[in-house]
């Protein structure tokens, strides 16, 4: 009797255990900002046929990069936290590999992890943190999500790590954002930035705003993890954009990457950059970059038009489009007042552009440039450093070529 009995309570408590198994496994962990696990759903009761992110947030449901909420829910207006973004990346690598958390307040967190295959991937550094602290469910910056987007990439392809270490050592590199001259973005994410825009991965807001600081939502984050898919299987030279970025940080110009002209058995802007140039009677200039727009077309193009360009002047909807538009930037010290038309007339080999950059992106993104082109401004004895546009013809046979005192100089032609 004893023995049946004892073998009656076994099997009682081996149903109780059963029982609780499958509650937990069906009840999600009380978490703030969890994912329900055991949800499979690819479509959502908030998210209707009319949303926006309809087509990109059931796609990446489909690939199980992204679950709902076990309302049945997706809350795509909510953003995205640290936990949630390690865990959709993390899903997309699907890494074996684990490096231990030294982060004190994810130790049973629900995404430890997917945090410990992101440290080992290495689109999570602990070198970002402070205090030994992840954060978990805090909201994920744009800045932040730069990083880890970039950093995947890296480990995805060498040659983005390559394109991120160019961009942060060079005093060259312009990321074509109004935070880049305005402030209001750490300098250590600017690379990563570069890397997300020339990728397309991510983009500035309509009044051209990168928004470091900003958030992402979750509606917005399926599409990013859709662009993450396709530039995974890409290499860097594959993104105009990135490769204009890359040739500016590695020789102050974009013109190879954007335009006709071929460097061909010359030097190029690199030869010439920071090296005085002596204009008669009025001073000396340096060259510190040249941009190039490609404005041959109806459309404008290149990853630093909307920070130099305005293609809604008059000017531009009346020209003959076989022009490239170019942005000096220069170091003048005059030896006389002068104005900017002064420069200009009668200088030689690109030293002296005679138009401001546009108002209006000037103001936008803090470019400096002279307030008009007829006053004096630049003042004998002074040292002033600014932007001045001009144009080169799209045309076979064309060339550009500049000189400084020291005989070095820069030449561009396109073939016959």
């Amino acid at each position: 009797m004893l023995h049946r009995k004892s073998s009656s309570n076994n099997i009682m408590i081996k149903a109780l255990a059963t029982s609780v198994m499958i509650a937990a496994v069906v009840i999600p962990v009380a978490s703030e900002n969890v994912e329900a696990a055991s949800v499979t759903k690819t479509t959502f009761k908030d998210v209707t046929k009319s949303h926006w992110a309809y087509e990109s947030i059931k796609q990446v449901a489909e690939k199980g990069l992204v679950t709902g909420y076990e309302d049945g829910t997706y809350k795509p207006s909510a953003q995205v936290t640290r936990a949630e973004f390690a865990t959709f990346l993390s899903r997309m690598f699907d890494s074996k590999d684990r490096t231990t958390a030294k982060f004190k307040d994810v130790g049973s967190h629900w995404a430890i992890d997917a945090i410990q295959e992101g440290l080992a991937v290495g689109f999570i550094q602990e070198s970002d943190f402070t205090n030994n602290k992840f954060e978990p469910n805090k909201p994920m910056t744009r800045g932040e999500m730069s990083r880890w987007l970039a950093n995947g990439l890296a480990h995805a392809n060498p040659e983005y790590a390559k394109a991120i270490e160019e961009m942060a050592n060079s005093s060259l590199t312009i990321i074509p954002i109004p935070e880049f001259y305005k402030g209001g973005v750490n300098k250590k994410d600017l690379p990563y930035i570069g890397v997300a825009l020339g990728t397309g991965l991510l983009s500035g807001y309509s009044d051209f705003t990168f928004k470091p600081n900003g958030n992402t939502t979750r509606a917005e984050v399926a599409t990013i993890l859709i662009r993450f898919m396709d530039a995974m299987k890409k290499a860097p030279s594959d993104f105009t954009g990135l490769q204009e970025l890359l040739e500016v940080a590695n020789t102050g110009t974009n013109i190879l990457t954007i335009s006709n002209f071929k460097k061909t058995k010359y030097t190029g802007y690199e030869a010439i950059l920071g090296k005085p140039h002596t204009h008669l009677n009025k001073g000396v200039a340096t060259i510190e970059r040249a941009i190039v727009i490609d404005t041959t077309g109806s459309k404008a193009k290149g990853i630093y038009k909307d920070m130099f360009f305005n293609e809604n002047t008059p000017s531009y909807n009346g020209l003959n489009r076989n022009f490239y538009t170019v942005f000096y930037e220069y170091t003048l010290v005059p030896s006389r007042d002068v104005s900017l038309h002064g420069i200009a007339d009668g200088s030689l080999e690109g030293y002296g552009l005679s138009s401001r950059v546009d108002k209006s992106k000037s103001e936008q993104f803090n470019i400096s440039t002279p307030k008009n082109v007829l006053d004096n401004d630049f003042k004998n004895g002074g040292k002033y450093r600014y932007w001045a546009e001009g144009s080169f013809l799209n045309r076979p046979g064309i060339s550009i070529t500049g000189r400084a005192d020291d005989n070095s100089f820069y030449y561009y032609e396109i073939p016959q």
